[in-house]
């Protein structure tokens, strides 16, 4: 087993709304997290992450160390593709060009500031960033998003690879990603 997240009667209020009420679920394999605009996906995930105040416990099988691509790229836009992988794993020089390699982005392109490149590219670049980060836990929510079909393939194929030995944990608003990466544990919120 990759890693188990044991979730027992979590409960996140904001100001004006309570998203989750003595919500419990446990994750022992790659699973998908499904669900309507505005349930409780990316909160789910960042209760996990330990990145808002929650109520209620999250225990670990393994001490969890988080790799992830977020909604938004959270890219530093001046950097070229490559230094913005260096940033989190400065010593991986090679692997990081490989990584960028495979998911289309050229020895040319990755010398680049991200600002010049589209959103498939960058998102692509924050996808090779967490996986070379490394971590036990890779945190995916809506990776795909911004990209053909194509390239969701080539991505899923990367994903694959990198996180054979990691607990995978995707947002999703369609099954045929989490097909994508052979993903069959769905969590409906």
């Amino acid at each position: 087993m990759k890693n188990r997240i044991i979730i027992k009667d979590l409960s996140v209020r904001f100001t004006d709304k309570t998203v989750f009420e003595n919500y419990s679920v446990e994750i022992g394999e790659n699973t998908a997290i499904m669900g309507p605009s505005g349930s409780g996906k990316t909160t789910l995930l960042s209760a996990i992450m330990g990145l808002l105040e929650f109520g209620g416990e999250i225990t670990f099988e393994k001490t969890p160390k988080f790799s992830a691509v977020f909604q938004d790229n959270r890219l530093f836009e001046d950097f070229s593709a490559l230094d913005n992988l260096l940033a989190v794993a400065p010593k991986e020089r090679e692997r990081a060009k490989k990584l960028l390699l495979k998911l289309l982005i050229s020895e040319e392109e990755a010398e680049k500031p991200v600002s010049q490149f589209s959103g498939g590219m960058k998102r692509r670049v924050a996808l090779a960033r967490a996986l070379l980060f490394g971590g036990n836990v890779l945190v995916l929510d809506e990776v795909f998003s911004g990209l053909d079909e194509e390239t969701k393939k080539v991505c899923a194929e990367v994903i694959k690879a990198e996180g054979e030995d990691r607990l995978i944990l995707l947002i999703t608003h369609d099954a045929n990603e989490a097909g994508l990466l052979g993903i069959e544990k769905i969590i409906n919120i």
